[in-house]
């Protein structure tokens, strides 16, 4: 009889597997999180600067004024110029674009972008941008957009809206 009492209270049994389990299951959620969080990259963020912008047809340039911010190497920008009447769009060829400090831009620092000089014969005067991933001209007194973009993320540093003085 004391053998039959000795087993025949199952109580325990059922919280204690139960227990067990959710502890088992929460081991292996954490275990799958923890490896799907590892494996994800972290995209690098874009150097920060703030610039300035003014053209000149006159000068033959556009300027480029670093006012802060990160400093920005020569070798991993690529500037874009677009216009709006048509739109188009191009990246400026490095040959044309003159560093103070030839390697970097920092801040203090100015950038000289520049263009062919230009009358189309019907008295409008333009700045041609003319290279291997750029053709386009911007008429004196047309505003357009200059944006500078980083090589590594591909993610825009700075962009404004010119507009070309006389």
């Amino acid at each position: 009889m004391k053998f039959k009492k000795l087993f025949s209270s199952e109580k325990a049994v059922s919280p204690v597997i139960g227990v067990m389990l959710m502890i088992v299951v929460t081991v292996i959620l954490a275990a799958a999180v923890s490896s799907y969080a590892g494996s994800t990259k972290v995209k690098d963020a874009a150097p920060q600067a703030t610039l300035k912008a003014s053209a000149s047809y006159a000068d033959g340039y556009i300027r480029l004024e670093h006012l802060g911010g990160d400093i920005l190497a020569k070798t991993n920008l690529n500037i874009e110029i677009a216009t709006d009447n048509p739109l188009t769009s191009g990246y400026v060829d490095s040959a044309n674009v003159t560093f103070s400090n030839p390697a970097y831009l920092r801040p203090g620092d100015t950038a000289q972008i520049s263009f062919e000089q230009r009358d189309d014969g019907f008295g409008g005067l333009n700045a041609a941008f003319i290279g291997d991933a750029i053709r386009l001209a911007v008429y004196v007194g047309t505003p357009f957009k200059i944006s500078i973009i980083d090589k590594e993320t591909g993610q825009t540093v700075y962009t404004a809206k010119v507009v070309m003085n006389p």
